[in-house]
């Protein structure tokens, strides 16, 4: 019996290849404009039928390539709530939404299924955008790793130059008082209560610019790819040759990304990026 005459009366699974195909596919037909109204026509999904069963030998009816979009849809609206989330970065060249292992492990233990798409690159990102007919991560969605989590201005010298602002300010206050109680002695006691008040506001703002300094600086240095703790990580893993530990350990300096990424993934997800690094090699 032919694989086509087994494929009917069950039910349709799609594998990786055989979505990359879809995607490919109805990518293409979006640029040649076989999409009008943002909506695809059947003939666009019998050409995905016909280049599945061309490449695998499996019957795949329109419906099925229908039903699969809807569920690419699904995951796409997945991804784009995740990159949006506060806490969460995206690294528009890796195509990989980036999690604080902290966040990570929270989330993942809340919506375990969201795991997939965390710390790792999602295969054909541009492809998915542009079938589902999104935007891609651009401004907005555009945000570094240094942005995971942090909502305030780029660390270089800002804070530095609004408390030296702050501080000028105190100053110019306490030479307006000090011509104030020589020239209008009357309203000395409302100058003391102003510039109380002003101190107070001026201590509060720069207690908050520290604050978000330091929040900062603490996430810069988990920014930092820990060499060392990456190679003892790596060399407790069983099951793999030390001479191959050392080709993936090499891959993920490298990639320091992805290495940061490895850092964050539990045993399972490390043995699991190993056995893909294995076969595919990268």
């Amino acid at each position: 019996m032919s694989k086509k005459s087994e494929s009917r009366g069950k039910q349709f699974r799609w594998s990786k290849p055989m979505e990359r195909v879809l995607l490919e596919v109805l990518a293409d037909e979006v640029k040649i404009g076989n999409r009008p109204n943002n909506t695809f026509r059947t003939s666009s999904f019998n050409r995905v039928s016909s280049v599945i069963f061309e490449k695998f030998n499996i019957e795949c009816s329109s419906d099925h390539v229908e039903h699969h979009l809807r569920t690419v849809k699904t995951a796409w609206g997945i991804i784009a709530q995740l990159r949006d989330k506060s806490g969460f970065g995206w690294d528009d060249n890796m195509k990989m939404i980036i999690a604080s292992p902290t966040v990570y492990t929270e989330h993942v233990q809340a919506h375990p299924t969201h795991e997939k798409y965390l710390n790792k690159k999602i295969e054909m990102y541009e492809e998915i955008a542009l079938v589902v007919n999104k935007d891609r991560a651009k401004g907005n969605f555009a945000k570094s790793f240094n942005d995971v989590d942090l909502d305030i201005e780029p660390i270089n010298s800002d804070a530095d130059i609004a408390i030296e602002d702050i501080s000028k300010d105190k100053n110019a206050g306490k030479q307006s008082a000090s011509s104030s109680e020589t020239f209008a002695q009357p309203r000395r006691h409302r100058k003391r209560g102003r510039d109380t008040h002003d101190e107070e506001s001026d201590i509060k703002t720069i207690s908050e610019k520290l604050g978000q300094v330091a929040d900062a600086i603490t996430r810069l240095t988990w920014d930092r790819l820990d060499v060392q703790a990456l190679h003892d990580e790596l060399m407790k893993m069983e099951g793999f040759d030390e001479a191959f530990l050392g080709e993936a350990f090499d891959y993920l300096v490298e990639h320091e990304r992805l290495g940061k990424a490895f850092m964050a993934k539990s045993i399972n997800l490390r043995r699991i990026w190993l056995e893909d690094f294995s076969s595919h090699k990268f």
